[in-house]
C-alpha cells in the first residue's frame, strides 16, 4: 500500500507550525493521526504518542500511521485527555479543534503534568477569551499566535508554556492606564490575543473587520426593541464594538 500525503488542513499545518522540536509529542485528540505522522517527517518530534477518547480515530490513526510505516515512532493511545499520558513522557502537547471548555477541563484535570511540560500548542474551536483566561489566571504564558482563515471559519491558535515564576508583561499597546481602561484592555486581550494584537496580525484584522459588521448590523436590528433582554443584548453589542474599536486602533498603528 502506497501513503498518500497526510491530508493536513490550512488550520493544521499552521499548528504544526507552531510545535517548537522536542523528542516526543502528544497529540491529544489524533483524529486521524496526519499531525503524528507530520510531526515526524518534518522532524519536529522523534516519538509522538497519538491519543483519541474514541476507538474509530484511533484505528483510523493506525491504519495511516502503519501505511506510512512509522509504528516504531507513533503509539496510540485510547484516552480521555491527558489521562492516559504519564509525567515526563512526552515535552509538547497539542490539543486542536475542541472547544475552549473542553481544552481547559483537559488542562485542569492533568494539572501537574501539564506543569512540567515545555510547550502546549492550543487551538481552541470557541471560547478563546475562556482559554486566556483561565492561562493568565493559572500561571501560563502565550509564547506565540497565529491565525488562519479557512473556508469562511477564522481559527486563532498558540503555544503557551508554563510562567515558572515569569511574569507576564503587557505589550507596550497596552500601557496600563485606570482602572476601568485596564480591565477593557485585559478583555480585549482575553477575546482577541496579546500577541495577535501585539503584531497587528493581518488574519486578526480581518477577523475585527466582520466582527464589527456582524455587530453593527444586530445593532440596528435591535434599536427599536425595548424589552429587558433585548436592551440587555444592545448594552452588551454596544460594549463589543467598544473592545474591537481598541483591537482595531491597536493593530492599525502596529501595522503602519
Amino acid at each position: 500500500m502506497s501513503a498518500k500525503e497526510p491530508a493536513l488542513s490550512e488550520r493544521m499545518k499552521h499548528v504544526l507550525m507552531l510545535v517548537s522540536p522536542h523528542m516526543a509529542v502528544a497529540d491529544v485528540g489524533c483524529d486521524h493521526g496526519y499531525m503524528a505522522i507530520e510531526l515526524i517527517r518534518s522532524g519536529k518530534a522523534g516519538h509522538v504518542i497519538a491519543m483519541d477518547i474514541n476507538e474509530g480515530p484511533l484505528a483510523r490513526a493506525r491504519a495511516n500511521v502503519s501505511a506510512y510505516g512509522l509504528c516504531d515512532e507513533i503509539e496510540t493511545r485510547r484516552s480521555d485527555g491527558m489521562e492516559a499520558l504519564c509525567r515526563g513522557e512526552v515535552q509538547g502537547v497539542i490539543c486542536a479543534g475542541m472547544g475552549g471548555k473542553t481544552i481547559c477541563g483537559i488542562m485542569e484535570r492533568s494539572r501537574l503534568l501539564v506543569r512540567e511540560l515545555d510547550e502546549l500548542v492550543l487551538q481552541p474551536q470557541s471560547e478563546l477569551h475562556i482559554v486566556r483566561g483561565y492561562l493568565r489566571e493559572n500561571g501560563f504564558l502565550i509564547a506565540k499566535e497565529d491565525m488562519v482563515s479557512e473556508d469562511g471559519k477564522f481559527y486563532p491558535m498558540m503555544r503557551v508554556i508554563p510562567a515558572r515564576g515569569a511574569e507576564k508583561k503587557a505589550p507596550d499597546s497596552m500601557e496600563t492606564g485606570n482602572a476601568e481602561a485596564g480591565a477593557q484592555r485585559q478583555r480585549v486581550e482575553d477575546r482577541y490575543g496579546p500577541c495577535l494584537l501585539a503584531e497587528g496580525h493581518p488574519v486578526l484584522r480581518q477577523y475585527l473587520q466582520r466582527e464589527r459588521a456582524v455587530c453593527e448590523e444586530v445593532l440596528r436590528n435591535l434599536s427599536q426593541t425595548d424589552t429587558e433582554r433585548g436592551l440587555s443584548r444592545r448594552e452588551e453589542l454596544t460594549r463589543r464594538l467598544s473592545d474591537i474599536a481598541i483591537a482595531e486602533k491597536i493593530t492599525v498603528k502596529l501595522s503602519v
